[in-house]
């Protein structure tokens, strides 16, 4: 596991685990703060968030392996392989434990990172996510959707996407239209390969009983609206993590960090003044 630290300029990137990981740094302080994006995203994903700890905090967001800028291997994609690449770019990167913060296949990432490596964290944030493998009708329904994808490529589900990223309200406010429209966009550019980022996350195992392992604060948001994981996917990891609280935001989907960023922000500045 050879890692080295690429500057490159304004795109620095890091070797680990056989493949290029690309991540964007701001601020500084004693402290780091982790950001795990969503599948389908990138790290631009927090581009709203990320900034408001700046002031205090250093900055890491990260495009997980085959997404964003990262380098794609064209394999490795299960979410173990992820954690384990998340662990060595934190240790390459970070000299003491961190604040790690992920939103849905971020979240996935976050739960046995800090089960596993607890030495690597100060604190969890997981958003929007699932400790449970994915549920059965979802399961069909996205095999059908990977067909689809290899026949007649991601353009062909865009539409069916969006609603499953964002909520209902955030799909009906104008002032959100160009958020909505902006991620569209990017959905339709995606890499050709991204079947394999998605198979990694569908296919997940169910790893509720590593919960009680996670030691670390840790704080639970997940948005009333979110159809992908639902209210009750954050009760069941609220309910296995001992050091863990629970918040609700009203009016958001599954992509809280970009539908009510300040509520999120709110919510984990409190969270770390604890």
């Amino acid at each position: 596991m050879h890692n080295r630290p690429q500057t490159g300029g304004t795109m620095p990137s890091i070797h680990v685990n056989d493949v290029e990981l690309f991540y964007t740094e701001q601020g500084s302080g004693d402290q780091t703060i982790v950001f795990g994006h969503g599948l389908l995203m990138d790290n631009s994903m927090w581009d709203f968030v990320a900034p408001q700890f700046a002031g205090e905090y250093r900055v890491i967001c990260f495009d997980f392996r085959g997404q964003g800028q990262s380098g794609d291997p064209g394999t490795g994609f299960e979410i173990d392989n992820l954690v384990s690449d998340t662990a060595e770019l934190i240790r390459a990167l970070c000299k003491q434990p961190v604040h790690y913060v992920g939103l849905s296949m971020g979240g996935m990432v976050g739960m046995p990172l800090a089960a596993r490596h607890p030495e690597l964290l100060r604190s969890l944030v997981l958003l929007d996510t699932s400790a449970q493998a994915e549920p059965r009708h979802n399961k069909n329904k996205y095999a059908v959707m990977t067909f689809i994808v290899k026949v007649f490529g991601i353009k062909s589900l865009v539409s069916r996407t969006l609603p499953l990223m964002f909520g209902k309200s955030t799909m009906r406010d104008t002032a959100k239209r160009e958020l909505v429209r902006h991620w569209k966009q990017k959905l339709l550019v995606l890499r050709k390969n991204i079947l394999g980022p998605i198979s990694g996350v569908t296919r997940r195992r169910d790893i509720s009983d590593e919960l009680a392992k996670i030691v670390c604060p840790t704080l639970i948001m997940v948005g009333e609206e979110d159809r992908t994981t639902p209210v009750s996917c954050a009760c069941h990891i609220h309910s296995h993590i001992g050091r863990s609280e629970l918040q609700i935001i009203s009016q958001c989907g599954h992509s809280s960090a970009l539908e009510k960023p300040e509520q999120v922000v709110a919510a984990m500045k409190a969270f770390y003044l604890k």
